[in-house]
């Protein structure tokens, strides 16, 4: 802004002096007069083409004029004409009226090094060695009207670090300028680089106070600042484009004081380092900004919107990052430009802000989406790589301080899933409510970090982890459910010394599987987050050493077996395929995929009769459940609470009462007279919604083989058994599979 008016000081300063003279001493002889004298009057050489003076009227035109370098041979500024007329009565009356002033087709060239700039030795010019005097006040008035600035170039060089571009098509008009009262409006067009624009309309008020700023940028783009980011970043490029639409409300007494509101976006950003590795692109951000003042250190975002990420983080052998590496050593200078200055004062301001008043942050949409990020390791003894991809995070009304709630989906190496959520506060550990599930991801990806730390490859295995932990006030309690399908652990590294080489993981891995080789575990956590002895790490370290004694042992078989028939067993109460089958379907898919000729029938067979039993049995569960907690009947049902109905067992004393009030008998003392109450209020809605999770379970199975797994569907076909097989079987519930080689490869001629 300083940079600004000086060079705006500067050149109105040139042209006054000008004009003076030319009304002093009339056309011919001004121009003779200024083109002799010009290194006494501004300290630079001047051409012009033409003076044009009329006394009588007021008014000074001048054509092509050109004030050069300190040289005299490069131009700082010219331009092509300007013009100007001055009420020459009002003069008696204490009062200079400007009526027009036209300057068209100006170009100013400026140049800074650091401290330096171009222009300096006419500021150096025009200063005055006298000491600086109290300002006495002037009845004198000064009025300006119709200032136009047309067709206009600025073109700006940083010498120091490489920088250039250009503001092109630059016009201003400003209606009138009132120096008594500083009351002004000002309009400014321009053109940067090839292809942005900016548009602004600024209001002063009565005595300079208040103002109004109105912008509009659109299409900037951001390599603009790329050989600023270089002077303390080693960084390659940056690319990308900014559009805003902003206007700010604030007042020149203090240089915080105002109210922002608009909206600003970035399109296509890109920043990459110097050896290659993206450390971040965007495709879009949005922030819709309903006000910010820095004064009051206050933001309101009524969105925040963030598309596309996507970003690396590379760790190097030697322990360094892709990170690490950009952030180059900042050069270091003896002296300070305007802009550090300027920068300093606002940041000095700031801080006292910060000092006075904590920041209040409020977002009213957050929403980040399709953002993927790639993680290598290559300190390991076995160089790992992993990507979460298809990212998404929402919530609503964020902000630091109380209560707020994240939503987290993203898939993990390409088949695996996350989801996740949370309420709590960020600024305290005291209260939260954390749900994570972690479903079909592949042990295997993490081998790397079980060789470093074990000694140990990963070769096989699916890893479900489903938990839920709650903080209130200070005291944990969580349920984390762990399967892992299928664990295959290799032989030894002899050529490494493992971080913990006296845990015998491969035996250990063996003594916990079961007779159908996967690993179950229920691990209830409880404590207090302040106690000094608790931590998350202790934890883990008693979960390593109960792993490492429990024992279940069984024979691996990919498969259970029926006589001649193989089958898939499954729990149809879950709402999603465990660990353990999902590695069974792994297994049978890659079998497929090596045999295309193969196909097979999957025939779902449930004890219908059975699991209309258990969905009456589990919906009296929950009603009685609900009945002791009120609160939960309009509110979805949690982890905890999910595990707490399951807990319920059919002779529980309080279960039975709660039967027995509902069905109007005096008594029920048994789980069959439960039942039997459960089944007569339930068994409708109950058939209804086993018939609903036959149906959903063969589309999960059919999407998953297909669309995650690659088999074409051709060689798939899921059928269900018909209502009176249903209500015949009366073994567990299981895909039965038949495979079959078709003679065609799998395709067959049309008829």
């Amino acid at each position: 802004m300083k940079k600004a008016l000086k060079i705006t000081g500067i050149i109105f300063g040139v042209l006054v002096v000008l004009i003076v003279i030319a009304l002093l001493l009339v056309s011919p002889i001004a121009k003779s007069y200024i083109q002799k004298h010009d290194k006494e009057l501004i300290g630079r050489e001047i051409t012009m083409e033409k003076l044009r003076v009329n006394v009588l009227a007021g008014k000074v035109k001048i054509l092509d004029l050109v004030v050069y370098e300190d040289d005299g041979v490069t131009p700082f500024f010219s331009m092509d004409h300007f013009e100007t007329k001055i009420k020459l009565f009002d003069l008696r009356h204490k009062q200079l009226t400007v009526k027009k002033v036209l300057l068209s087709g100006m170009k100013v060239n400026i140049q800074q090094d650091r401290t330096w700039f171009n222009f300096n030795s006419l500021i150096d010019h025009f200063a005055s060695d006298a000491p600086k005097s109290d300002k006495q006040s002037s009845d004198f008035g000064v009025l300006l009207n119709d200032i136009l600035i047309d067709r206009s170039v600025i073109r700006y060089e940083d010498l120091s670090i490489g920088s250039d571009f250009l503001l092109n098509n630059l016009t201003i008009r400003i209606p009138t300028i009132d120096l008594s009262t500083m009351k002004t409006s000002v309009g400014l067009d321009l053109c940067i680089g090839d292809s942005a624009t900016l548009q602004t309309q600024f209001h002063l008020s009565d005595n300079a106070v208040n103002y109004v700023v109105d912008l509009k940028l659109n299409n900037l783009a951001m390599n603009i600042i790329e050989p600023y980011l270089k002077q303390s970043l080693d960084v390659d490029s940056l690319q990308g484009r900014l559009d805003m639409e902003l206007q700010a409300l604030g007042n020149t007494e203090h240089i915080l004081d105002f109210d922002l509101t608009g909206g600003i976006s970035l399109h296509d950003l890109s920043l990459q380092d110097s050896e290659g590795y993206r450390l971040g692109v965007i495709d879009t951000i949005y922030a819709g900004i309903k006000k910010f003042n820095m004064n009051q250190n206050f933001l309101d975002l009524q969105r925040l919107y963030l598309s596309g990420i996507r970003s690396e983080y590379i760790t190097h052998p030697d322990q360094s990052t892709n990170f690490d590496i950009v952030m180059g050593k900042k050069k270091v200078h003896t002296d300070t430009t305007i802009f550090e200055k300027i920068g300093d004062t606002i940041a000095s301001e700031f801080a006292e802000v910060q000092e006075r008043r904590p920041l209040q942050l409020l977002i009213e949409d957050l929403c980040l989406d399709h953002a993927h990020l790639f993680y290598a390791d290559s300190t390991l003894p076995s160089p790992f790589q992993y990507e979460i991809s298809d990212l998404s995070i929402n919530s609503s009304n964020f902000r630091l301080g109380g209560s707020n709630s994240i939503r987290l989906k993203a898939l993990m190496n390409q088949t695996g899933r996350i989801s996740m959520q949370w309420k709590g506060d960020i600024t305290s550990l005291e209260n939260h409510n954390l749900t994570l599930m972690l479903d079909n991801i592949k042990f295997s990806d993490f081998s790397p970090y079980c060789i470093q730390m074990f000694g140990y490859p990963l070769e096989k295995g699916t890893l479900s982890f489903h938990s839920q932990n709650v903080i209130t006030n200070g005291s944990l309690n969580g349920i984390n459910k762990v399967q892992i399908a299928d664990p295959k652990v290799g032989d030894k590294w002899k050529n490494i010394e493992p971080q913990m080489s006296r845990i015998p993981l491969k035996l250990g891995f063996y003594l916990l599987t079961d007779k159908e080789n996967k690993v179950h575990l229920d691990l209830p956590i409880t404590g207090n987050i302040d106690d000094p002895e608790f931590s998350y790490r202790k934890a883990i370290m008693k979960v390593l050493g109960n792993l490492l004694v429990k024992v279940a042992t069984a024979p691996f078989r990919l498969l259970s077996s029926d006589g001649d028939r193989q089958y898939l067993s499954f729990d149809l109460l879950q709402h999603d395929f465990s660990a353990q089958e999902y590695s069974q379907l792994d297994d049978m898919a890659a079998t497929m995929q090596d045999k295309p000729d193969f196909t097979i029938i999957l025939d779902q067979k449930v004890n219908f009769e059975d699991l209309v039993q258990q969905f009456s049995n589990l919906q009296l569960q929950r009603d009685y459940y609900i009945s002791l907690h009120p609160e939960l009947d309009t509110t979805s049902i949690d982890l905890l609470t999910n595990e707490a109905i399951h807990s319920i067992k059919l002779n529980d004393s309080g279960l039975c009462e709660f039967a027995a009030q509902s069905s109007g008998q005096n008594k029920v003392s048994s789980k069959k007279e439960v039942a039997k109450i459960a089944l007569t209020r339930y068994a409708d809605r109950s058939a209804q919604l086993v018939m609903q999770f036959l149906e959903r379970r063969n589309e999960l199975l059919l999407a998953y083989l297909i669309h995650v797994k690659g088999l074409r569907e051709d060689q798939i076909s899921i059928k269900t058994q018909d209502m009176e097989s249903m209500k015949a079987y009366k073994n567990d519930c299981r895909y039965e599979i038949h495979v079959d080689m078709s003679e065609t490869n799998g395709f067959e001629e049309e008829e």
